[in-house]
């Protein structure tokens, strides 16, 4: 009888056992499927708005763009290796607390003068292009991340 009730309980074990396996690799291949969606999203926002605007604002986006790039990559590299330093640090014993405050402030330095230069960037990219071609992209980047579009020609051509 005791030998019955242990195998049984064995059998009940390694059950639990190969649903926690399927459970663990689904998850697993879920977020799998999740990180692809998000980084095959990024790309159709972009392709979406390249799409939206004409043959002129295209090509001026694409030279600001790539300029962009050129001119702050350093930089870029630099806040992703402070991010990288700073995740390491978390994995010490103790975890040096002031170490890390000081990446911190570094990386959100290197941010906001990244979004300063972008900022600048896209004001100069304005100033090359018509009052309304400047609107169409506007509206277009407003409608890449979600927002409503603003201005004369909101309601007008509204999607």
């Amino acid at each position: 009888m005791k030998m019955k009730v242990l195998v049984g309980v064995l059998i009940v074990l390694i059950a639990m056992n190969l649903a926690a396996l399927g459970a663990f690799l689904a998850v697993q291949k879920q977020h799998r499927d999740v990180s692809e969606w998000h980084r095959g999203d990024r790309r159709a926002r972009h392709e979406r708005l390249m799409s939206q605007l004409g043959p002129e604002e295209r090509e001026k986006v694409r030279a600001s763009m790539k300029e962009f790039h050129e001119q702050n990559g350093d930089l870029m590299r630099e806040t992703r290796q402070l991010e990288e330093d700073a995740i390491a640090s978390m994995r010490k014993d103790p975890v040096p607390r002031a170490h890390i405050d000081s990446l911190l402030e570094q990386i959100s330095a290197n941010r906001l003068e990244i979004a300063r230069r972008a900022t600048d960037q896209m004001i100069s990219l304005g100033e090359t292009l018509t009052p309304e071609q400047r609107e169409h992209l506007m509206n277009a980047i407003v409608r890449m991340r979600g927002g409503r579009r603003s201005g004369s020609h909101a309601r007008d051509d509204d999607d």
